[in-house]
């Protein structure tokens, strides 16, 4: 009798109300089709620019609340559905987190605040979140790692790859991978992004001509091994295939 796999998509970094509506849509189109059991999102699901280092005044401007209602929607959509459920904090969502020790007045509040919903909405969503830590919050699905990411720039995946091996990644809104050399093969793959590719502060970053829009997916097999897919924008489509055969 054959294994049983079961069906997984990641995704990662959305930035709340910076989500790029096309590559959206095209990823829960994609889930209504592929019916992944194991639905993982890698982070940066909020953008929280108001909270970051730096944040120029028409940021600090911007409305919370439209980054909030963004963000939860597009978790809630994303877990709609599904046994298993992750949510891994990347470096912007854990904003919240920082602020709350870190800022007085208003913003620490705020902060505390934020951390009290989006855990009632891990509750309401029965999902698992794990923090924005390179230690405690990757998850291991199967013999793949999964994770935010802590590394940037062009050797991003080989970073990963060194130190985790076997992984998928997000933060770097780039689509590619690197292998290191070992007895066991193994691969790192950043995964791609679902935001916009001109939001205001990374306007003159030469970084985002490297962005590119996409998620993975893929089968895990009962001994944990996987078969790990990609899709990216190509022309403003998206490309993937729903239906998995063995031979």
């Amino acid at each position: 009798m054959k294994p049983t796999p079961r069906r997984f998509v990641i995704c990662s970094d959305n930035h709340g109300d910076q989500a790029d509506p096309t590559a959206t849509e095209a990823l829960f189109n994609f889930i209504k089709d592929y019916q992944p059991t194991i639905r993982i999102h890698a982070g940066d699901c909020f953008d929280f620019r108001n909270l970051r280092k730096g944040a120029s005044d028409d940021e600090k401007a911007a409305s919370l609340q439209d980054d909030w209602d963004w963000g939860t929607r597009f978790l809630e959509r994303f877990f709609d559905g599904g046994t298993t459920r992750v949510f891994l904090r990347g470096n912007h969502d854990e904003r919240l987190w920082d602020f709350r020790e870190s800022a007085t007045g208003l913003l620490r509040d705020y902060a505390a605040d934020g951390i009290k919903r989006l855990e009632a909405l891990m509750r309401r969503l029965g999902a698992t979140m794990l923090p924005y830590d390179a230690e405690t919050g990757i998850y291991e699905l199967g013999k793949l790692t999964v994770l935010h990411g802590y590394h940037a720039g062009v050797g991003a995946a080989r970073m990963h790859a060194n130190i985790f091996g076997n992984c998928a990644f997000g933060h770097v809104h780039t689509i590619e991978s690197a292998p290191v050399a070992s007895r066991e093969p193994a691969e790192a793959r950043s995964i791609g992004c679902l935001c916009r590719r001109d939001m205001g502060y990374i306007n003159r970053k030469t970084a985002k001509l490297r962005w590119a829009q996409g998620w993975a997916y893929g089968v895990l097999f009962p001994d944990g091994t996987y078969q790990l897919f990609q899709t990216r924008n190509i022309g403003g489509r998206f490309y993937a295939a729903t239906e998995i055969k063995s031979y």
